[in-house]
C-alpha cells in the first residue's frame, strides 16, 4: 500500500500586484491562475490521483466573483484529480463565507478541509488538516495531530499552514519564533506522521526527510532560494520514507542578485548579472533585483548604469538597490574632465567632501555620494551629446 501526490501551497490567487504597472500586475495575477493548469499537467505526468494544497489558495477571503470561479472551474477540467484545499491565514474560513461559496458549486472532485479531523482520502491513507478560522488563532494549529487516531497500518499525512519554530526571524516576517501559533519542527514524529505537508513560506525548504515547505507555484517576491514549483511525493508504505521530488511550474522567475563592485572588474560582475538572468525563464519574464555594494571608478559606474539601462528594456521589472553603498572612486583626471575651474567641479568637490565627513550622518553622507554619481552621470551625458 502507498501513494503518489502533488503538494503545493500558496496560490494566493487574485493578488493585486499594485506595485507594478497595469499591464505587468495583469499579466502576474493571470500566470497565478494559469499555473493551476501546470499542476494538473505535473501530477498526470506521474500518475498522481490528489492535489494537496496547504493553505493561502486565495488573497483574500473576499475575491472577486471571477477570481473565485475560474480557477474551480479549472480544477474541474481535471476530473481524474482530487483537490485536498486547506484554509490558511490569508483565505481562513471565517465569516466572509468564501469557503461556503467554494461549496457550493458542488464540484465533485475538490474536497474542502475546514474542520480538524481526519479524513481517509483513499484506502489506508489519512489526511489529518490543520485549517485557519480566523487571523489569530493564538495557537499551533497542528498541536490535534499527536492524538488524532487512524486504523492500524494507516499512511498518515499532516497538511497545514504556518511557520517552523526554527524560520522565526524578524526579516522573515516573524518576531523570534518563539510564540504559540509556530509549528515544532518535529511534528511529524510527535504525530506519527509520514508526511508533513507546509504552506506559508513561498521558498522551498526541507525541515527534515518527513516536512517539507513547497513554497509558491508562481513566485509573487524576491525572495532568496529556490522558487517557483511543487513537489511530488511518494510514500511506498506506512513508516517509509518518502521521496519527494520538485518539479518547476513557474512562468515567471524573480532572481536576487548580489553584485558586489570593485576597481577594474566592472566588466566580471555585468557577466555575473548576464549569468544570473538568462538561464532561467525568458528575460521578459523575469523580474530582476540587483543589490549593488562595493567601489568602483567613476568611468566604471557610467559602464554600470548604462547596462543596467539596458537590461531594464530587456526584463520583465528590475529593482536595483544599494547605490548609496556604493564607494565611486574620484581620481584628479575625474574632477578636471568635469571643468577645471567651473561651478560643477566645485559642487563635485564638495559633495566629495560631506561623503568623506564622518561628522555628518550617514544618511547626510548617502545623500552627498548619490548627489556625486548624478553629477558624474550628468556630466557624461553631456559629453556624449
Amino acid at each position: 500500500m502507498g501513494i503518489d501526490f502533488i503538494h503545493t501551497a500558496d496560490w494566493q490567487l487574485g493578488k493585486p500586484f499594485a506595485r507594478f504597472d497595469e499591464t505587468l500586475s495583469g499579466r502576474l495575477r493571470a500566470e497565478r491562475q494559469d499555473v493551476i493548469g501546470r499542476i494538473a499537467d505535473a501530477a498526470k505526468a506521474r500518475h498522481c490521483s490528489h492535489v494537496l494544497v496547504a493553505g493561502d489558495v486565495w488573497d483574500s477571503t473576499l475575491p472577486g466573483q471571477d477570481v473565485l470561479t475560474q480557477p474551480l472551474d479549472i480544477m474541474a477540467e481535471h476530473p481524474e484529480i482530487i483537490w485536498w484545499l486547506l484554509p490558511g491565514n490569508h483565505d481562513r474560513d471565517d465569516t466572509d463565507g468564501l469557503w461556503d461559496r467554494v461549496q457550493a458549486r458542488g464540484l465533485a472532485n475538490i474536497r474542502v478541509l475546514r474542520e480538524a479531523e481526519p479524513v481517509e482520502m483513499t484506502d489506508g491513507v489519512w489526511l489529518l488538516p490543520a485549517p485557519w478560522q480566523r487571523l489569530h488563532h493564538g495557537e499551533d494549529l497542528t498541536h490535534w495531530m499527536d492524538g488524532a487516531e487512524t486504523p492500524d497500518g494507516a499512511i498518515r499525512i499532516g497538511l497545514a499552514h504556518g511557520g517552523i519554530k526554527t524560520f522565526g526571524s524578524k526579516d522573515q516576517g516573524r518576531d523570534g519564533g518563539e510564540t504559540g501559533e509556530v509549528i515544532p519542527p518535529n511534528r511529524a514524529t510527535t504525530a506519527r506522521l509520514d508526511y508533513l505537508a507546509l504552506g506559508d513560506w513561498h521558498a522551498r525548504v526541507a525541515i527534515n526527510s518527513r516536512t517539507h515547505y513547497s513554497g509558491t507555484p508562481e513566485p509573487d517576491r524576491h525572495k532568496v532560494g529556490d522558487r517557483g514549483q511543487v513537489l511530488h511525493v511518494q510514500i511506498d508504505a506506512p513508516g517509509a520514507e518518502p521521496k519527494v521530488t520538485d518539479i518547476a511550474t513557474a512562468r515567471y522567475d524573480w532572481p536576487v542578485i548580489e553584485a558586489p563592485l570593485h576597481v577594474d572588474g566592472v566588466d566580471a560582475v555585468i557577466q555575473q548579472i548576464e549569468q544570473a538572468i538568462t538561464t532561467g525563464p525568458a528575460e521578459r519574464h523575469t523580474l530582476v533585483q540587483i543589490s549593488l555594494s562595493g567601489e568602483t571608478a567613476v568611468s566604471e559606474w557610467a559602464a554600470v548604469e548604462r547596462y543596467l539601462d539596458t537590461l531594464k528594456g530587456r526584463c520583465a521589472h528590475l529593482s536595483v538597490r544599494g547605490q548609496s553603498s556604493v564607494t565611486l572612486k574620484i581620481v584628479a583626471e575625474d574632477m578636471d574632465a568635469l571643468d577645471a575651474q567651473g561651478s560643477v567641479r566645485a559642487a563635485a568637490e564638495a559633495l566629495q567632501a560631506r561623503r568623506e565627513d564622518h561628522a555628518l550622518s550617514q544618511l547626510d553622507r548617502d545623500i552627498a555620494s548619490d548627489a556625486l554619481r548624478l553629477l558624474f552621470s550628468f556630466a557624461a551625458t553631456e559629453d556624449v551629446s
